[in-house]
């Protein structure tokens, strides 16, 4: 009885936590995506994927965003930045996600590291027009994804291997909701459009953002990568991302971009995290 009241307590948690990223978009109030988040986090205290010293990490999380969105600074960027990689390479205790296979896992590091830019400052679409422009960014997206596609089955990274993995539903659900919009809107959004900011002056700033962005994100992937072959791609990948960014000025297109890669990694070709 009691495993089936933790199990209730982990979809809770997760469910609030999706309705917080996804509220953004329709009503951008700290009132809403915050209770929303709240909630989230009290249930997964009670599912037992968050202890008291990850509470403690939250909580200091949400007090840098509350300091950055009151007065911005490049010393509480960076701070962010190093604070949020260190969730995203999970060297923090005090957090337990729940493993659906041995290889795939659910937690909440990673989509609250994305919640706070997300919510607080990457403008997002809202009129015809804006969806317009998210909508030339997945046309050049796929695109993109065909093409390293190619190029990662040419150079023997990945292999054609079409499959319907275990657990894909939830994959594509933690896919979107809790891997790609959370962490464009961190790269994409808060890091890159930051560093563009920092670099206007210079003649190749765009670029300079772009590739320091995606050296940031290569990194986060070292433990994840199974291979220097694969890390090389998510660099690719990242760029693609961020390119993509750059041409639209929409976080949506970034975020189905990441998407639609990483469906096509799951579905046509090896993939190591099953």
């Amino acid at each position: 009885m009691w495993g089936r009241a933790l199990i209730y307590m982990i979809i809770a948690a997760f469910t609030f936590l999706t309705l917080a990223i996804l509220s953004v978009w329709f009503r951008r109030t700290p009132k809403v995506w915050g209770s929303l988040a709240a909630l989230s986090v009290v249930f997964a205290v009670a599912g037992g994927l968050v202890h008291s010293l990850g509470l403690c990490y939250i909580s200091f999380l949400a007090m840098l965003w509350v300091i950055y969105a009151r007065k911005s600074s490049a010393f509480v960027f960076f701070a962010i930045v190093a604070y949020s990689t260190c969730f995203k390479l999970k060297l923090l205790a005090g957090f337990n996600p729940i493993f659906i296979t041995s290889k795939f896992a659910m937690g909440l590091e990673n989509p609250l590291v994305g919640l706070y830019p997300l919510a607080l400052l990457v403008p997002l679409a809202r009129d015809t027009q804006d969806w317009k422009a998210v909508l030339r960014g997945v046309g050049l997206s796929i695109v993109g994804v065909f093409l390293i596609a190619i190029a990662a089955v040419a150079s023997g990274a990945v292999k054609l291997n079409f499959s319907i993995l275990p657990f894909m539903g939830l994959r594509t659900f933690s896919n979107f909701v809790l891997t790609s919009i959370p962490e464009e809107a961190f790269y994409r959004g808060f890091v890159q459009n930051t560093l563009c900011t920092y670099f206007k002056n210079s003649r190749a700033g765009k670029i300079s953002a772009l590739l320091l962005t995606s050296l940031l994100f290569s990194a986060t992937h070292l433990f994840w990568a199974p291979s220097v072959s694969i890390l090389g791609f998510t660099f690719l990948a990242s760029l693609l991302y961020g390119g993509i960014y750059l041409y639209t000025q929409k976080i949506e297109s970034a975020i189905f971009c990441h998407f639609l890669l990483n469906f096509a990694h799951m579905t046509f070709f090896s993939y190591h995290a099953v």
